[in-house]
Parts: structure tokens; sequence; C-alpha cells
């Protein structure tokens, strides 16, 4: 038992002392025989608050599944992703598009190459930090930001609401993480990945190390992380409207809470904003204190920002001006052919190690065999290499012809040896059913569609070669033992695998069709299905190709393939089914309260707009791109000044509000 007098309260650090805790609480609420008395518990409790008020401990609540990651929250607003373009014509073109004034002013600013952060205020004060993560909901880090560089913890008490910003390690920093490094022993011919093994951080990137520092649970090189502040949100909304009618006036505002914003520039003409990014390319990109990808292009004006608003949860009124991608030379050293999980065959090199926009590159796409027979790639040819969006690696071109023709090109799938076939540009195994790749891919993609974490490639192998999945459903089947056993997997670990299994098991029928990987049936499909009727499944199970053709959208070759992939994993849907404890057509209940009622929205939401649609659909409701006067309600939290907004006011529509909304249902 831990005691106060085992313990020298005057050293431990605050990071150990929260561990300790949270050890201590997953032992009183899971394990059954509790390390610390209640006295003890409460002492350190206290002590941890005063050393470290924002510890993820006290935003946790004992449950007996009490998971010892960071706290999921969903974000006031949405965190959107931008729409990009790489060129001049097409930046132009960009706003064209949207028929902005010519005498339209532009914001620039630099794309910082971090992770983006939600920091929420209320009444003036800090309450948490947000990670973007999938633009809803993110990971509560507020322990971590509170070390940062260049955090504003109090504004002003009449300020409730948020502000974006970038988390970024600059270039000095960086350096220092690649100091600790060789202050911990680091040998010569040791990578930074090799590094990253041991109990210290050590990252390929700067943008790496930012989203790496800001989510340890240790808190460890936090103070390494600087905060770049982008934007800032109100949640009243006429101090919103009051305050800001420009984007610049949002950054003078940054500034005076006391923030450090993004460098930014205004523009009047597409030619000043094409002489910055120019500017930025060929000289001041290389000098910044941290790593840009390009520049942010924004219309000043809010009330056009406004009118413009968000089409696939990205805004209209703003766009990335990319830099090109950055490019190496390096030498094939050898072309594997891999199979996805739906039988598609990719071509993949391996070369001679090199640094691409700061990361080591070892593997390139080719993206497929008849790119490798036009640019005529072989094993040992010297060819260039970018990295497309900073992201992934693609061999663009042959500096020099090493070896006379092309690669193979494979007549066999490289896993189950079934000749392959040619569909336009790729080769597919046909195999579907019995092609090991296919179904391990398919497998892993099961996990990851339901976010069922821990599941490694290599674990989902040595499980289905002990025989302990063969369908989807089989992970539901697992016992502690089975994981555990495997090679380098202890107890521990399977218990946390087991957990996260046994919390997808309350699955939709949408969530169900869309794990089971069925070919040409996507997320969106599934839901026009549910929506027309084939609400459970056994309707959908057995849905005709005649039924599909009768749906808009679904001519005769996309019905064929429909249910040809419902054919093919009838076997993985009913494994699913009969393993999965609860299953509706929809995560809300099914009913009629909207039935006849058609509803269309303008502005932003507190949700995602599809899930929105999904909410109306849900309840009987239909929802309709445009205003007409067949509409029963638009739906806008706040006046505007856009073509739906005028229209229903025109029309008299009804305009309500999200909450509004609500009391419908």
């Amino acid at each position: 038992m831990v005691t106060l007098d085992s313990l020298d309260l005057q050293k431990i650090s605050p990071q150990n002392l929260g561990e300790l805790l949270i050890e201590a609480k997953k032992a009183y609420y899971t394990g059954g025989k509790p390390i610390m008395d209640d006295h003890t518990y409460d002492t350190l409790e206290d002590i941890l608050r005063q050393k470290s008020p924002y510890h993820r401990l006290f935003q946790k609540v004992g449950t007996p599944n009490f998971d010892t990651g960071f706290d999921k929250k969903k974000h006031s607003f949405l965190m959107t992703s931008q729409n990009k373009v790489s060129k001049f014509e097409d930046l132009v073109h960009y706003f064209e598009l949207k028929k902005v004034s010519p005498d339209t002013t532009f914001l620039i600013q630099p794309k910082c190459d971090g992770l983006s952060l939600e920091i929420e205020y209320k009444n003036g004060q800090l309450v948490d930090a947000i990670t973007r993560g999938d633009g809803e909901i993110g990971d509560v880090v507020t322990q971590n930001i509170v070390k940062m560089k260049n955090l504003v913890v109090s504004l002003p008490k009449d300020f409730t609401g948020s502000v974006r910003c970038e988390i970024v390690v600059t270039k000095k920093d960086f350096e220092k993480l690649n100091k600790v490094s060789l202050v911990k022993g680091r040998s010569p011919d040791e990578t930074l990945v090799d590094i990253g093994k041991r109990d210290f951080a050590a990252y390929s990137n700067s943008r790496n190390a930012a989203s790496g520092l800001s989510q340890r649970l240790d808190g460890k090189f936090a103070e390494l992380c600087t905060l770049i502040a982008v934007d800032i949100f109100s949640r009243d909304v006429a101090r919103y409207v009051s305050t800001y009618t420009t984007e610049l006036e949002k950054i003078t505002e940054l500034k005076t809470l006391g923030f450090t914003p993004v460098d930014t520039f205004t523009c009047q003409t597409f030619t000043e904003i094409e002489t910055i990014y120019q500017q930025f390319l060929t000289k001041d990109r290389l000098s910044y204190p941290f790593e840009i990808d390009g520049l942010v292009v924004k219309i000043n004006d809010l009330s056009i920002t406004h009118d413009l608003g968000f089409k696939n949860n990205r805004p209209k009124f703003q766009v990335a001006y990319k830099f090109p991608a950055q490019s190496n030379q390096t030498q094939i050293k050898k072309i594997d052919w891999q199979v996805g999980p739906l039988g598609t065959i990719t071509p993949v090199a391996k070369v001679e190690p090199i640094e691409l926009s700061g990361a080591v590159i070892t593997f390139a796409s080719l993206g497929n065999y008849d790119l490798v027979i036009q640019k005529n790639l072989n094993i040992g040819d010297i060819v260039q290499i970018s990295r497309r969006g900073d992201v992934i690696p693609h061999v663009e071109e042959i500096i020099t012809k090493i070896t006379p023709g092309h690669t193979d090109i494979p007549a066999i799938c490289p896993s189950c040896h079934t000749p392959l076939t040619k569909e336009d540009k790729f080769l597919r195994c046909p195999n579907s059913k019995n092609c090991l790749a296919q179904i391990l891919g398919s497998l892993r993609l099961f996990c990851d569609t339901l976010g069922i974490l821990g599941l490694s490639d290599k674990t989902i192998a040595k499980l289905y070669q002990a025989d302990k999945i063969r369908l989807p459903g089989d992970f539901y089947k697992l016992t502690v033992e089975d994981i555990s056993n495997l090679d380098n997997l202890g107890e521990k670990s399977a218990k946390n695998i087991i957990h996260q299994i046994q919390s997808k098991k309350n699955l939709t029928l949408k969530q169900v069709f869309d794990a089971a990987i069925i070919p040409n049936f996507s997320a969106a499909r599934i839901q026009q299905l549910i929506t027309a009727g084939f609400d459970t499944p056994e309707k959908l199970l057995n849905i005709s190709q005649n039924n599909l053709e009768s749906l808009p959208g679904f001519q005769k070759t996309l019905a064929d393939k429909v249910w040809q992939g419902i054919q093919l994993r009838k076997n993985w849907l009913e494994s699913i089914l009969n393993n999965v404890e609860t299953l509706r057509a929809t995560s809300l209940p099914k009913n009629t309260k909207l039935k006849d009622l058609s509803f269309t929205i303008t502005g932003d939401l507190s949700i995602s707009r599809p899930k929105f649609i999904e909410l109306i659909e849900s309840y009987g409701g239909k929802f309709v791109n445009s205003v007409s006067g067949n509409t029963s309600f638009l739906i806008a939290n706040s006046p505007a000044n856009s073509d739906k907004y005028k229209t229903a006011q025109k029309l008299n529509i009804k305009i309500i509000t999200e909450n509004d909304f609500q009391k419908l249902l």
C-alpha cells in the first residue's frame, strides 16, 4: 500500500504524481485491490491540483472501463479543413467561381505545418484545449498546453468563446530535440526512428514532433511547443457581430488579448498575392522560424465569408495556396507489388534512404502498373522523388536510366498466386474470398472503420494464423487468453484490446454495412438505402438489382456492382450481425415526427452537415439543397445574406435555428 510516509512529496514531479493517482484510481475501480487508502488519495490529489491544475486526472470520472488516455470532447465549432490549390491560375479560378468583387481585399497568412487546436475560455478563464481530431471531436490536452509557449491563460471576463491555434515546434526547438537524442546516447548509425523507441521524444520532422509532444501522456517536452493563434470565435453572437467585421480585425483582437497571431498581409489583387507567394517560396520559407507548407488566402470581409459559407465542411471563402512538393534524388533498390484489401495491386519502390521535407524516406509509391510502363521504371534507376501534399512520397521521373526496360509486371497475385486481371490502369486479384492479403487487409479495415484501437497488422495476422479469426464477427469472440498468448503481447495489452472490441458492440445498421468493406458501397450509399426504406438487415441483405436501379443515382452498372458486393460480403455481414448486441437503422430513434417536412440549411451548424442531414432523415424528414415554395423550413442559426436566406424571406418560408429544430423532435 502507498502511504504519505512512503513518498518524498517534496521531490515527486506532477507527472509522476498524476500517473500514480491514475493507477490508484484504476485499481480502485477495476482491480479490486486498492493500492492506497482514501485519505492518502485525497491528500495527493490536493497536492497535484496545486502543482498541475490542468492535469487530465481532473477531467476523468471513475468508470469500470477506466481509460488512461486523454478524454475526448466535442468542439464548440467545426474544425474544418481547407480546399487547396498549387498553381496561380487555379487560385484565380477558385475565387472567380465565387464571383467575388474586383475590389475584394484578401488576407494572406503563412500556412503553419503543425497541429490544429481549439482553446476554450469561459468568462475569460481557460477551460480546455482540444486537438483537432476528426474536426468534430478531439483530445483534451489541456495539461500539456499550459506548458507551451505563447499560451494566454486569462482573458477579459466578458469573453466566452474559443481561439484556434496551430501547435508548432520551431526549427530551433526541433534542434534541441535532436540534441536530447545525442545526450541520451545515440550511436552514429542510429536513425531518429530507432531513437524514438526509447523513453524520450525524437521525431523525424517538426510537424510530427508538434503532434507527438502535444499528445504525450507524460507531458514531456511540451515546453518545446509553440502556439500560433490563427482565429477567434465568440459564443456571444451579438458580441461577435458587433466586434468583428473583417478577418483583419480578428487578428488585431488576438494581439490585443496577448496572443501571438500568425503573420498577416493584406492584398487587393491576385498579382500582389503571387508576389508574396514567390517571396516565401524562394526566400522567406527557408528563414522562417518554423515549417510552413504554403499560404492561406482568405477573403477579408466577414459578410462575404458568411454568404459563401461552407461546402463539404470546407470554407468556400479561403483556400490553401500550397508550395510545390519538395523533391530529392535517390536510387530504386527493390520494387514490391502490394495487394490491397479490395484486390488492387500497387507497385511500391524501396529506395536508398533520403531526407525529404524533414522526413527520412525509404519507400515511394509508383502509382500503378501503367505508370511503371510509361515511365520505364526499373530496379537500379536513379529517380526524382517528391512528397505530394508533403505526405505521400511518389517517384516523379527517371534522372539516370541504369537498368534497361521496365521492371516485370506480375501476372499472378503475389499473395495467392491467382492470375491477375487488368481494369483500366490497375491490376487486380479476383480471388477476394481466398487471397490472404485481401482477407487480412479487409479485417484491418473493419477495425479501422469502427475505430477499434490496439490491433496492429501483425497482431491481426497472428490471430488469423492461430485460427482465432476468419470473419470480422470473430473479433467479438476473442478472449484475453487468445491475445495474451501471442508473441510480444501480455495480459495488460490483451485486456485493452478486448475492451476496445467490446466497446464497439452496439452498432447501427449503417455501421455494420460500412465496416463489412463492401466494394463500391460507400457510407453515403448505405444511408441512402436505409432512408429509402431498406432499414433492416434482412431488407438490405436481400435487396435486388431492380430495387437498386429504382433508386436515384443508381444506374444499372452501379446497381450490379453494389449487389455483387453485398453477395460477396454476405458471410462477413452475417458474422457481424450475429455478434453485435444492439442494432438499429440509425443511431437515433426512427420515427415519423418529421414526415412530409422538408428542410434546407444555410450557414454554420454545431455538428457536421452530413450528420445533421442524417438526423433529419432519421425522423422521417427530407433534406433539400435549395429553397423553393415546397420547402417547409430553412435552418439558419443567425441572419444571413445568402441566396437561400433571401429566397426563404421572399417566399415566407419559416426560418428556424438548431434549437428550434430540436423542439420539433
